[in-house]
């Protein structure tokens, strides 16, 4: 019997409440699909951090697919995979578990709201061969990480013949955290107030956060600067990424020993810099847009074997 591509229908957990997972079940709603939420698929849901979406083909024929969001490479409960007619998809999928099943895949990251979706195209057409720029670099981060972020901003605040905006801000949610020092401490600014002056910035830092020691790599900052068309700098991923793209930010080591001359070499490269803001734009367009993301699933659910 032939098997539908596109799903029929899909279950998502009622009263999530999460981003990734409304950003995923919003792709599947651009492509048509009909989404039903369901209680009895949130009360399978784990710590807030793994959820049970349904893809009905037709016919009888049903995958689960689990969707890991955990800020971490290392918590996964690949246990589920045991379920028949079962896939896992995690957004911060660690490289050594690439081939552990061809079930379990990695997952593109989102982005932190679902208000992006109504500005990002008018961010990219504010970034666009742009020729100038508010700032040389960007750096605006609340305190959630092991300290790489705060060094960051530090080192940054030292080259002051730049137009450099760096500053440590405290998050209400976040109150085990110690408060930056008060030199590099600011206002948190307004979501679309930050997603602007990115999109005036030549270089914007994107640094993994959210859980300490996680291992997590691809941030909803690295999501949206490259949706929107901007030059990301960062560390080297310790995460999968669908697609395997190459080069789509400017690599700086974790200890930071060449950080300053990685930033100014690229600040003095406008071609090879644009050429880069390309190319994440392109790779957002195909593998981070929700739509991709909703194709993404339903294929790789739907070519993995039917079991009885």
């Amino acid at each position: 019997m032939q098997i539908n591509k596109r799903p029929l229908r899909v279950m998502f957990p009622a009263e999530c409440g999460k981003t990734k997972v409304d950003f995923l079940a919003h792709g599947f709603r651009l492509w048509g699909i009909p989404i039903i939420y369901s209680r009895a698929l949130r009360d399978e849901a784990i710590d807030g951090q793994l959820y049970p979406i349904v893809l009905d083909f037709g016919a009888g024929h049903h995958k689960k697919a689990w969707f890991d969001i955990a800020a971490t490479r290392y918590k996964k409960h690949l246990e589920k995979l045991e379920e028949k007619n079962t896939v896992y998809f995690k957004t911060h999928m660690a490289r050594m578990d690439r081939r552990k099943d061809p079930r379990y895949l990695p997952m593109p990251q989102a982005v932190s709201s679902m208000q992006y979706m109504n500005a990002y195209q008018d961010l990219r057409k504010l970034r666009t061969g742009r020729k100038e720029f508010l700032y040389d670099v960007l750096a605006v981060f609340v305190n959630s990480d092991d300290g790489l972020r705060q060094k960051v901003v530090q080192k940054l605040n030292e080259m002051t013949d730049l137009k450099i905006l760096a500053k440590m801000i405290s998050h209400p949610k976040l109150q085990d955290r110690p408060e930056p020092p008060p030199e590099i401490r600011g206002e948190k600014l307004r979501y679309f107030q930050h997603l602007k002056l990115q999109a005036m910035t030549k270089i914007c830092i994107a640094l993994p956060g959210a859980w300490k020691h996680g291992g997590a790599s691809i941030s909803f900052r690295h999501s949206e600067v490259w949706g929107m068309g901007g030059v990301v700098a960062s560390i080297r991923a310790g995460t999968v990424m669908k697609g395997d793209p190459g080069r789509l930010w400017i690599e700086f080591r974790k200890d930071l020993a060449d950080f300053e001359d990685k930033i100014r070499e690229a600040l003095q490269d406008n071609k090879g810099r644009e050429a880069m803001a390309r190319t994440g734009a392109k790779y957002w367009d195909a593998i981070h847009h929700p739509l991709k993301a909703a194709y993404y699933m339903a294929e790789e659910a739907g070519r993995t074997p039917w079991e009885k």
